[in-house]
């Protein structure tokens, strides 16, 4: 096995630049794309034929052949490839940029002769042309076998049906509602059922629980669909939900409302569906969203015809009449004896007994909640902390204080709403806490909102750590107050660890908080993802302090005055897609502005207005088009975190960042590899403070020896090492003394990728404790020859999460017993795994793992999790797709008694599980939901492996010419 060593004395790019130059023309590959998209529309169209086929075959209870569940994979497959194709030929057909094989961070001259390109313009044509006669000979193999499918469906095996309790715990007072709407529902003549009531009453909860109840009753209807609307949501956003929760691919951004309803309802006509339409505020279409009402028509039964339903939630009685709800619920505030037992279920027991006088209490306190069960939960957990009758008195008080209350003029149910909020945020622990909160409003309704990449970057930006000498400091004050808003019961969980969600109600309340209300005279403009393709008017911006217009759909800005935004500190365009050219007025009108989100937008260049922020100390600009910072950048004296993530930038004049004097986070992944300014501004930085870098590198041992000569003031705090531009590397130990204390010593994140390595070693050089201390997440990415991960003298104490994805030739990942913390362990794409963890209780004595969330995709030979008995005593949630031979699971029914809440899988992958015992699959049942895997997914999966089938060809072919 190949031993692995940074010690490259070669530059293959050196090497090969006068190759380049020297190659001959390659000639039309223009022609040969187009044969090949004409060969796939046949092939889509054969596709389409078998699936309506198989459609009309499930209705029968039949399941499709081995046979052609293979070939609709080979086709998908193949679809991924061809898109990547066309997508690489856009790429270095292009005149103004030279994205595909940047040299030296110039522009590449263009030569075209009708069809003809220079082999200067891009190295992978060659690749390309070889590529579209490889996958124009599949299509035509493809098409060649379809004609063989028959039959496309058989007879499936029977699922046994386990009769559940609507639910093993229902929560408090909704259990009528929910039997009550599914009898409606399985009675057959209510079509369209409407639940109503005010914000916070359990309109949405009583929803979920329905959903619980049909996923798990799977022999009713063929698709049972979940989407939220919220306030001023658009059709076509609610449609594009929708063909996402279907796995539907047809559906495109610029289709429009009514194309988009034709392929919904083209889709769905033949299939018994309930859809459940979460906190509309309007009518809507329902046959825009595919739920074409199935009425009886020219005497036919309605039982004929595949039933649509629709559930839904909304505030308003109105809104159930505008949509013609054959049935209407409203959900009532629960009665004082089901108060209390909320009340009672969300505090601290100890609390209520440990004195008669705060039990009597909290009695009249339940009872100023109006019956209310998100301010019951609310206020219980604000008060779950307190053990003293004086603070309950004085909650009490606060409550019932009419003098307080008269003057803000809100509704008695929004008014029971904001004492309870007001209350809760007034006991959080202190203020930095109580303006996260806050800020957490200015994303979307119902968004989920990610708190590493998103949320705790807003609260730095914003100030609200001040005290802190590392970003990982920072980070560690975010993931706290993360804990205590949520104990709070302010934000709320989702299925991802990794996200948040405000209640829309809570959201309310923060709004009408920082809005005017009891003096307060901070103005918030929040218009988030409501699809504004303006800013507001002019007129609006007088007292603006905070403004968040993110996700919407705005294209241009104006010219602006130079008073325009007197007050303006804070502004977020994120996400606005089509946006590409800021005015020069913009800048000039925000004396006071100290935050600026422009990420996610289409921006080409910044003017070099920019300078005029003389205030600014948190720009975004991640995930743009810009290729070059203007000089004028290095003005920005007060700057402290600047965010480049995911631009093409080029070209930085020496002194624009590292003159940055304030500057304290600097995030450069994911910019083009081939650039060296990077190395000309961190080694010449002048900044007063400790600077924390993300940065992608080229991972060679040149570049390793600059990061470990970085000046005391930089330090890298997230590192991804691509050996993309590498052509081979041998030995490769990330651990020996060639790792400074730059390096390793505040590394929280490390990925590594595209390296050609057989064998890979964590070790810790001589004379040191430990390395890598501080790593939180590790990720390693298409490494195709890796075969063994290994860890030498490494303590990964504090590690968190592992993610491995695309390493075909990995056998085990058992290493991950030595790694106490691991809380996220996600596995893709490792074809050659036949077990996860294959040393359970041979020479490794430890038998459990700390692990959270478990995650496994696209693994054909994966059979085992572990070899024998192994325990996971925190496991919350399980996904498995596409591993076929995984027939057991390490865990039975005691797994119940821990935190487990969610499996997701197949099922067909589910019911062919092999149990020791029946009763505990029917234990597990209410736990398991099935899912497909997500578009993402398998376009990653596509992208994979078209990368892997790239490599080696780009491999032989310079094999062939060196």
């Amino acid at each position: 096995m190949a031993c692995i060593n940074l010690n490259l004395d070669v530059d293959v790019n050196s090497c090969l630049s006068g190759l380049w130059a020297s190659l001959p023309l390659l000639g039309r590959p223009k022609s040969g794309i187009q044969k090949l998209e004409k060969e796939m529309a046949r092939l889509r169209g054969k596709r389409d034929d078998i699936k309506n086929q198989i459609d009309q075959a499930d209705r029968q209870g039949k399941i499709p052949t081995n046979e052609v569940s293979q070939w609709l994979r080979e086709v998908e497959i193949l679809e991924g490839k061809v898109g990547v194709i066309e997508q690489d030929f856009q790429s270095v057909s292009c005149f103004s940029c030279n994205c595909f094989n940047q040299t030296d961070g110039t522009s590449s001259q263009t030569q075209r002769a009708g069809d003809q390109v220079l082999i200067r313009q891009s190295s992978n044509y060659c690749s390309i042309i070889r590529r579209v006669a490889k996958e124009l000979g599949e299509a035509n193999e493809l098409m060649s076998r379809a004609g063989a499918l028959d039959p496309v469906a058989t007879v499936g095996p029977l699922k046994s049906t386990v009769m559940l309790p609507i639910s093993h715990r229902p929560p408090v007072g909704i259990e009528s509602y929910v039997e009550d709407i599914v009898g409606y529902i399985d009675g057959g003549e209510d079509n369209i059922i409407g639940i109503y009531g005010m914000g916070g009453v359990g309109k949405t909860t009583t929803l979920n629980r329905i959903q619980q109840h049909y996923l798990l009753k799977h022999t009713i209807f063929d698709r049972v669909i979940w989407v939220v609307a919220s306030k001023g949501c658009q059709l076509k956003r609610l449609q594009m939900d929708i063909a996402k929760s279907l796995g539907l691919n047809t559906l495109q951004e610029n289709d429009g409302e009514n194309t988009c309803g034709d392929k919904l309802c083209s889709y769905l006509m033949n299939k018994n569906c309930l859809m459940f339409l979460d906190d509309i505020w309007e009518h809507l279409n329902l046959q825009l969203l595919g739920m074409a009402h199935s009425a009886t028509e020219q005497g036919q039964q309605q039982h004929q015809q595949p039933r649509k339903v629709v559930v839904f939630t909304t505030r308003s009685e109105t809104v159930c009449a505008q949509m013609k709800a054959e049935k209407k619920i409203k959900v009532r505030c629960l009665d004082s004896e089901q108060a209390w037992q909320l009340f009672e279920q969300n505090i601290d027991g100890d609390v209520l007994s440990s004195d008669a006088g705060i039990k009597f209490l909290a009695e009249e306190l339940a009872k100023e909640c109006a019956g209310l069960p998100l301010v019951l939960v609310t206020i219980a957990r604000a008060m779950s902390g307190k053990r003293s009758w004086e603070a309950w008195k004085e909650a009490l008080h606060q409550t019932r204080d009419k003098h307080e209350w008269t003057t803000i003029g809100l509704s008695e149910d929004s008014l029971v709403m904001y004492k309870a909020f007001k209350l809760s945020y007034d006991s959080l622990e202190n203020d930095s806490i109580r303006e996260c909160l806050l800020y957490c409003a200015l994303w979307p309704e119902d968004y989920e909102i990610n708190k590493f990449e998103e949320l705790i970057p807003c609260w730095i930006g914003c100030g609200i750590f001040d005290e802190f000498n590392m970003i990982n400091e920072a980070f560690a004050k975010g993931y706290s107050h993360l804990e205590a808003l949520g104990a709070a019961s302010l934000l709320e969980k989702c299925d991802s660890d990794k996200v948040v969600k405000m209640h829309d109600v809570i959201r309310d309340m923060a709004l009408l908080m920082v809005s005017g209300l009891q003096g307060n005279k901070r103005k918030w403009i929040v218009k988030a993802e409501i699809g504004l393709s303006d800013l507001p008017r002019q007129e609006e911006w007088q007292e603006a302090e905070r403004a968040s217009s993110m996700r919407n759909e705005i294209t241009s800005l104006q010219e602006y005055e130079a008073s325009t935004f007197p007050k303006l500190s804070m502004l977020i365009l994120h996400g606005n897609i089509n946006l590409k050219t800021i005015p020069p007025s913009l800048f000039t009108s925000m004396p006071r502005l100290t935050y600026l989100d422009l990420s996610d937008c289409c921006i080409t260049e910044l003017p070099k207005e920019i300078c005029s922020l003389a205030e600014l100390q948190y720009l975004n600009l991640s995930d743009n088009h810009i290729i070059r910072l203007q000089f004028e950048f290095g003005c920005l004296s007060k700057l402290e975190n600047l965010f480049l993530r995911g631009t093409g930038l080029e070209i930085v004049p020496n002194g624009t960042i590292s003159n940055l004097s304030m500057l304290q986070w600097l995030d450069i992944r994911n910019i083009p590899l081939v650039t060296d300014w990077w190395w000309d501004e961190l080694k010449c930085f002048k900044g007063r403070h400790q600077l924390s870098v993300g940065i992608t590198i080229n991972a060679t041992t040149d570049n390793i020896q600059r990061l470990n000569m970085l000046p005391p003031t930089v330090s890298i705090w997230h590192l991804t090492l691509d050996g993309e531009n590498i052509s081979k590397l041998p030995n490769y130990d990330l651990g020996t003394l060639q790792w400074g204390c730059r390096v390793s010593d505040n590394l929280e994140f490390l990925c590594i990728q595209n390296l050609r390595l057989d064998r890979l070693e964590l070790a810790v050089g001589v004379g040191r404790e430990s390395s890598l201390g501080c790593l939180k997440r590790l990720d390693f990415r298409f490494l195709n020859l890796l075969e063994e991960i290994s860890l030498n003298r490494v303590r990964l104490n504090n590690l968190r999460e592992l993610s491995i994805c695309g390493c075909p030739m990995l056998n085990d990942v058992s290493w991950i017993l030595q790694l106490p913390c691991l809380n996220f362990l996600e596995i893709i794409y490792c074809e050659g795994m036949k077990e996860v963890i294959s040393e359970v209780g041979n020479s490794n004595p430890i038998s459990s793992s700390s692990i959270q969330c478990l995650i496994l995709w696209h693994m054909s030979d994966l059979n085992l999790i572990a070899n024998r008995p192994f325990h996971f005593p925190y496991l919350e949630y399980v996904q498995v797709y596409d591993c076929p031979k995984l027939k057991k699971l390490p865990f039975g029914a005691e797994i119940l008694k821990n935190r487990l809440k969610v499996i997701k899988g197949e099922d067909n992958w589910w019911n062919n599980l092999d149990w020791d015992d029946e009763s505990i699959k029917d234990s597990l049942t209410p736990y398991f939901s099935a899912s497909s895997c997500s578009r993402e997914a398998m376009v990653l999966a596509s992208l994979i492996m078209v990368y892997d089938q790239f490599r080696n060809e780009a491999s032989a072919f310079w094999s062939r010419r060196l």
